[in-house]
């Protein structure tokens, strides 16, 4: 395995960790105005279809949840996994909070914690703190998308939310289909299985966001996602899994399973004390060794 190999996934799998960060706490309450197209109300649509579009327009008035994730990406031989419990607030205020293991990159095992509040993002893991001598490095989710070449900014202002972005893709799907009725941590659901093309999804989204997933997306070399949804009586989502295909220059499989909706989420941030400026760190500051 080469070393740019390596580098490749630990920085996929760094930046998918952001990524979830920033995505997984954006409020859906300007779904409709984000200038994606409508989910609901055509006359074509098959049953699957229009289960899908009503679990869409459900999840958009969630305003909190709680759940784990797993995801598991590899690319030329390597693998990182991620395992976590997450929580997040959309409403009145945006606050997550992610707490994960990761696994992979000769590195071992290690905890990584995850705090999102307003327009700062803090992260805690071992790497980060031998380098900065803090436990949490912080940084503006405004400055981040700088440093690192991705326009997070504008996935920011799209204003769209997990689990209502994850369905609201899912409406991309032409052969969706019914599978069978399944018990999903102890809520009977309905189990649905598909596929979408990307550049269908992206209709889905507003301008700037469907501009920068296209640039990522091409970059990963796929274009078709494979997924499965669990849904309970009331048109949630118990549980989501996305694929990419097997011939994907980036494999990705992740697991989304929802515990609670609507349900108190507080989150604290970690003392001024305890946090390195993450701006320095990814510039390249002085004060952080490399």
């Amino acid at each position: 395995m080469t070393p740019k190999a390596g580098r490749y996934v630990a920085g996929a799998a760094t930046g998918l960790a952001i990524a979830l960060s920033l995505t997984a706490c954006k409020g859906a309450s300007q779904d409709k105005a984000s200038g994606g197209e409508p989910t609901s109300g055509a006359a074509h649509l098959t049953a699957a279809q229009n289960v899908l579009a009503k679990v869409s327009e459900r999840t958009s008035g969630v305003t909190s949840y709680r759940g784990t994730m797993s995801v598991a990406m590899s690319a030329s031989g390597q693998q990182v996994d991620f395992k976590g419990n997450m929580a997040c607030r959309l409403k009145p205020s945006k606050a997550m909070k992610l707490v994960m293991t990761m696994r992979g990159i000769g590195q071992g095992t290690a905890r990584v914690t995850e705090i999102v509040t307003g327009d700062k993002l803090y992260m805690k893991m071992p790497a980060l703190q031998a380098r900065t001598g803090k436990p949490w490095v912080g940084i503006k989710r405004s400055d981040l998308h700088k440093e690192s070449g991705a326009d997070l900014q504008s996935m920011q202002q799209s204003d769209q939310g997990d689990p209502a972005l994850n369905t609201k893709l899912l409406t991309a799907s032409k052969d969706v289909r019914q599978i069978g009725r399944e018990t999903v941590g102890g809520v009977r659901t309905t189990h649905y299985k598909g596929t979408y093309s990307m550049t269908d999804a992206m209709s889905k989204l507003s301008g700037d966001q469907r501009a920068q997933a296209q640039k990522s997306f091409a970059e990963a070399g796929f274009d078709k996602i494979n997924f499965d949804m669990w849904v309970d009586g009331r048109q949630l989502p118990r549980r989501v899994t996305i694929a990419t295909p097997s011939d994907a220059q980036v494999g990705m499989k992740m697991t989304l399973n929802y515990t609670a909706f609507n349900v108190p989420v507080s989150v604290t941030v970690p003392p001024k004390s305890q946090v390195a400026d993450g701006a320095g760190l990814l510039g390249g500051g002085q004060n952080v060794p490399s």
